[in-house]
């Protein structure tokens, strides 16, 4: 060690400079080396915790209550009174840490019902529902495509706040169980069937998903009627917010209807049924 001390003494200044900005270079490169793993491995862990974040999503009754308290009751086809032929019916998907999610409906095809689903907009009054469908209608041209307050509303009572979504603040909840809350249809959502196709004028599924939907063990029900067959309708990418932008995960809710219209000269009562089904899941 003495040696090279003794080296070092002996060269010019100029040189002895150059030799320690040389090893206080080394010296940095050296100590770098842990503090950048250190850091590397703090993004790591933030990638997997990223990754292995709950992203909890379920199907609710309209304002986030048990889902046991969506129902569609059956339908009169034949009422003289339903002038619109159509009726709408409120639901919710719930969840947490999910900035956007795929919705899926799913159903046979006994009776030719046209399903479509939109977003659902709420309030506290009738007067607030009433004024709220005049204002859309001021856009709406065709008189046949005007909302109606008694066919594109819902008076709805408020259940108590489900058991499954009780951790969550759900700060879009400002009602409570008994509360009276107006659900008007607002947009569409756009989505489309995966498997249509057409039996004379009537839309029905093909076969591309009966192997999924009728496997059975190692094999698959091959003698199923056609309208048994479910269609599947997808819409992707519904934002759970309006304003995703900074959003941290917070829990919410989004409220939709289905509204179930027809043709009363292709529809009897006749006692069919059919079987509706809701999906939702994370993109």
């Amino acid at each position: 060690m003495s040696k090279f001390f003794c080296k070092i003494k002996s060269l010019k200044l100029k040189d002895r400079i150059q030799l320690i900005i040389a090893l206080l270079l080394t010296l940095a490169i050296i100590v770098s080396f842990p503090v950048y793993a250190w850091f590397n491995h703090r993004r790591q862990i933030a990638e997997l915790q990223r990754i292995k974040t709950p992203d909890l999503l379920f199907i609710s009754a309209a304002y986030a209550e048990d889902v046991k308290y969506f129902q569609i009751p059956s339908i009169d086809v034949a009422d003289e009174n339903n002038t619109k032929h159509r009726r709408v019916f409120p639901f919710a998907v719930a969840g947490e840490y999910v900035p956007e999610f795929t919705l899926q409906l799913a159903h046979t095809t006994n009776i030719p019902f046209t399903y479509k689903i939109y977003e659902a907009d709420y309030f506290n009054s009738e007067s607030a529902a009433k004024e709220a469908i005049d204002t859309k209608n001021e856009s709406i041209a065709e008189e046949a495509d005007k909302l109606s307050y008694e066919y594109d509303a819902v008076k709805y009572d408020v259940k108590a706040k489900w058991t499954m979504l009780d951790q969550y603040t759900l700060s879009q909840r400002t009602l409570d169980e008994g509360d009276t809350l107006y659900l008007v249809k607002g947009n569409l959502v756009s989505g489309s069937y995966l498997n249509s196709t057409t039996s004379g004028t009537r839309t029905i599924a093909s076969n591309k998903y009966h192997q999924e939907t009728y496997k059975d063990g190692d094999g698959t029900y091959d003698q199923v009627q056609i309208y048994a067959e479910p269609l599947y309708w997808q819409s992707s990418k519904i934002p759970s917010v309006p304003n995703s932008s900074g959003w941290g995960g917070n829990p919410f809710f989004k409220t939709f209807v289905i509204e179930i219209s027809w043709d009363p000269s292709e529809i009897q009562n006749d006692k069919e049924t059919d079987m509706i089904y809701f999906s939702a899941y994370r993109e």
